[in-house]
């Protein structure tokens, strides 16, 4: 297949352009599957699972120790309407029925008051287990958006250096034959498809090459693009 001096230099020149390219892209995909970005996300994810739950629970004692609070309440009012009562009969018989409710209030009063002290004190640890979440998820946050930029600049010079690739390549298949551009095609959608020879070896697939090999290559006229052997790359000289 022939391709003069210059186009088999550029290539030669695609082949890198295209692999640059395909490291870019590959770059980029590492980049937005970051293990430690997925693993910030996913820490995100449970801690804002581990706020809603803390909340719930913060909530559940507010609501638990307003309704003590409120029972006792109105507990403190019925003593103190029973009291006033018991100061103004003159009835012994109901005079002794408003002590016995006074006491059996009294005890409900007692019990109120050590369920709220228990309420107030599970409220607190409560609290202290949301603000410990709340940081955290604030913490986290900051480093996954902190991690977000830091990527996404990298992404977007990775980019940038993808386009002036492609520009670049676009110059360069101009300069080659459509014939030898079709081959180079299907060789390069599934191995390196250009190589030189090096160390009497294949640059594409680093496979060593006889020295009759190499020597029917070197003789090809100026214009012939050589062939590996082994891996069917072009050879340029």
């Amino acid at each position: 297949m022939k391709l003069d001096m210059a186009s088999q230099s550029a290539l030669l020149r695609l082949s890198e352009v295209d692999m640059a390219i395909a490291h870019i892209k590959q770059e980029i995909t590492k980049a937005i599957e970051s293990p430690e970005l997925v693993e910030l996300r996913n820490r995100q994810s449970d801690l804002a699972g581990e706020l809603i739950a803390a909340r719930t629970v913060v909530e559940n004692f507010s609501s638990a120790q307003h309704r003590a609070d409120d029972d006792l309440h109105l507990v403190e009012e019925r003593i103190a309407k029973d009291k006033d009562r018991l100061a103004q009969t003159s009835s012994p018989k109901d005079a002794q029925g408003l002590q016995s409710e006074i006491e059996s209030l009294q005890r409900r009063q007692s019990d109120l008051e050590d369920a709220e002290l228990e309420l107030l004190a599970e409220l607190e640890k409560a609290n202290v287990v949301l603000a410990d979440v709340t940081l955290r998820k604030s913490e986290n946050s900051l480093a996954l958006e902190a991690l977000q930029e830091s990527i996404q600049m990298h992404i977007d010079e990775l980019k940038t250096k993808g386009r002036k690739l492609t520009a670049d390549r676009e110059i360069l298949i101009g300069k080659i034959t459509e014939e030898v551009l079709k081959k180079y095609s299907a060789l390069a959608a599934r191995q390196v498809a250009v190589g030189q020879i090096e160390n009497r070896s294949c640059t594409a697939c680093r496979m060593g090459l006889t020295a009759n090999v190499i020597d029917s290559i070197n003789a090809l006229a100026d214009d012939e693009l050589g062939i590996c052997p082994e891996c069917q790359a072009f050879i340029v000289r």
